[in-house]
């Protein structure tokens, strides 16, 4: 990734008060400061090396897999993997641990950079063996991942394809926009569009 984003031209170096996180820049400008070498937009950075392509890796179900967690990088910009794990095991039910992990982040942004505007997070929390669910919700929904989850806010909007024959609960999805925590319900999936839009 940083052999391609500086043979492009693109500088990488971290901030001071992140040293562990390294952010691409535009050759003569200290901007934009992107956390990352692949994103959908950014497009100032596209000529400098910074890629939409996605690096995909794949993981089969397993019994003791109990949820996936899918979230922007307001929410990974701040809280590790083990983190999340353990925030979303943590939650008093199933159809609040979204809340609850974006309600985390938005803390961990607030403790970690008091005075950078928070970054938007949007979770879902997808719950395997729907079966053995210990609470039913009217905001879960038990679907076959053949559709897709929409997440959205007044500016943004994205359409995942999920993996096909995995049985889960849909559970929530809450969007954080600036310093203002807004929630949205996934009480729906929606029929899939395309494989992966981002507007």
């Amino acid at each position: 990734e940083a052999q391609r984003i500086r043979q492009r031209r693109g500088r990488i170096f971290a901030l001071p008060e992140e040293p562990e996180v390294a952010r691409v820049w535009l050759p003569k400008y200290n901007s934009p400061g992107l956390a990352m070498a692949r994103a959908f937009g950014d497009f100032c950075l596209k000529d400098y090396g910074v890629i939409s392509m996605p690096d995909v890796t794949y993981h089969r179900i397993a019994e003791n897999d109990e949820f996936i967690v899918l979230a922007t990088d307001g929410v990974w910009d701040v809280l590790s993997n083990d983190e999340v794990v353990n925030t979303v095991s943590r939650a008093t039910s199933r159809a609040s641990a979204a809340r609850f992990l974006v309600e985390s982040a938005h803390r961990a942004w607030r403790t970690r950079f008091p005075t950078s505007k928070i970054d938007d997070c949007a979770v879902v929390c997808l719950f395997l063996n729907s079966e053995e669910a210990s609470e039913s919700s009217s905001s879960m929904t038990t679907n076959k991942l053949t559709n897709a989850v929409e997440v959205s806010s007044d500016q943004h909007s994205t359409t995942i394809q999920l993996s096909t024959g995995v049985s889960a609960e849909v559970v929530t999805a809450l969007v954080t926009n600036g310093n203002e925590v807004s929630v949205e319900t996934v009480t729906e999936p929606v029929t899939l569009v395309g494989s992966l839009k981002d507007d």
